[in-house]
């Protein structure tokens, strides 16, 4: 490929974690193995920025450091909205295309896109609107002194999806949300359905480092209990609330246990022996390996990483039937479940709780063979070359 695509992120801020982040991590990661000399990463720009943010960050909770966590915060979204000047990190015009992975990312460098002779990819990865997303995000202070800032931030949205020259999803489901949460984005997809195209989200295998048993031990966890397990944020997008009205049915069985990774906040887990919170932890792969199925609530979702992290340990997955999960119903994969409503959801758990060792064990290889067939980093990579080739063979 003779065309020059910068990814619009920053080397330094790339890191195994969920949203963009992690996703261009694995991406690049993958690159970086190659002869990879036509597609591009910031390499610096905003060190005073972090400065400041890893200063906030190191100072111990309380309430200077949520103060100054605000008014980083307004101080961001202020200039974000109102500020005079919003120019790129580097020159775009050194590129045939920009990739941002970020609407707010895009809108913050409208002044440097206003002269871009280039073209502009948008990939959203938010499960529903970005501003929507910053805004749920927000304290209650900002909520109720600063919404004349936060509610402009649809701007952000409408500027980057009437901008940009191509949309990249990982598939067709993925965008579900944006139809339920925008009025305006079906008329955009009919309108701009040229546009359009699907890269498949590939990450590396995840692995377990500590072994089953000795988790069940460490937690007083039964050999023979039926484990439940759930790793990520504890809100109402992604469906904790609905995790805990699954589970409140089934811990009526003295034999389930539910194992929870994540900040307990802003939800609470249920007030239940066998209901376990584990808090934030570096090693929530271990927690999975060790139950019996992973449950996947989502009120909505894009295309969540924790589904392909599990895929890749061989669990058995129990998800709603939303966005970026109805993919998975294409692949014919038994060890993953979807699921329409609560009571369906406590049907298909108790379903599995009766299976035999050995056809759990099938389904659970299932999904390790779905996982290394079609979203392994070197297929990831692969594809997001081909895409970019197909796209600078357009420029020709």
């Amino acid at each position: 490929m003779d065309k020059k695509v910068l990814i619009y992120m920053q080397s330094s801020e790339l890191a195994p974690v969920g949203g963009p982040r992690g996703y261009i991590f694995n991406l690049k990661q993958e690159l970086d193995k190659r002869d990879n000399t036509n597609i591009y990463f910031i390499e610096s720009g905003r060190e005073t920025i972090n400065k400041y943010k890893n200063k906030i960050e190191g100072i111990k909770k309380g309430k200077l450091r949520s103060v100054l966590i605000i008014m980083k915060s307004i101080i961001k979204y202020w200039g974000i909205i109102y500020g005079r000047k919003h120019k790129a990190l580097v020159d775009l015009n050194e590129y045939d295309f920009v990739h941002f992975h970020n609407p707010l990312d895009m809108y913050n460098v409208r002044d440097s896109l206003a002269s871009y002779r280039g073209k502009v990819i948008l990939s959203s990865h938010s499960p529903t609107l970005a501003s929507k997303e910053i805004y749920a995000a927000r304290s209650e202070f900002e909520k109720r002194y600063c919404g004349f800032i936060y509610n402009k931030l649809i701007r952000m949205d409408e500027y980057a999806f009437k901008n940009a020259d191509y949309f990249i999803f990982p598939c067709p489901e993925a965008e579900e949300p944006y139809y339920n949460n925008w009025d305006k984005y079906a008329e955009l997809t009919s309108k701009n359905a040229s546009k359009y195209r699907y890269v498949m989200t590939g990450i590396n295998p995840c692995s377990a480092k500590v072994k089953r048993d000795e988790i069940r031990q460490k937690f007083g966890i039964p050999k023979n209990a039926f484990v439940i397990s759930y790793v990520g944020r504890h809100n109402e997008i992604k469906g904790y609330d609905i995790l805990k009205d699954i589970c409140s049915e089934l811990l009526e069985n003295e034999n389930v246990y539910v194992l929870v990774a994540g900040k307990e906040e802003p939800l609470k887990g249920l007030n239940h022996p066998h209901w376990i919170e584990v808090g934030w932890t570096n090693d929530p792969h271990s927690l999975i390996v060790a139950s019996d199925v992973f449950v996947l609530p989502n009120r909505e979702t894009y295309f969540d990483l924790v589904l392909l992290e599990v895929l890749s340990l061989g669990q058995i997955i129990v998800a709603s039937n939303t966005g970026g999960n109805k993919h998975f119903a294409k692949n014919g994969c038994e060890g993953i479940m979807l699921y329409k409503d609560m009571q369906n959801a406590v049907q298909l758990l108790k379903t599995l709780m009766v299976l035999s060792d050995t056809k759990l064990n099938e389904m659970r290889m299932a999904c390790k063979v779905l996982f290394n067939t079609n979203f392994t980093c070197e297929i990831f990579a692969n594809n997001y070359i081909e895409l970019y080739e197909s796209l600078a063979g357009e420029l020709d």
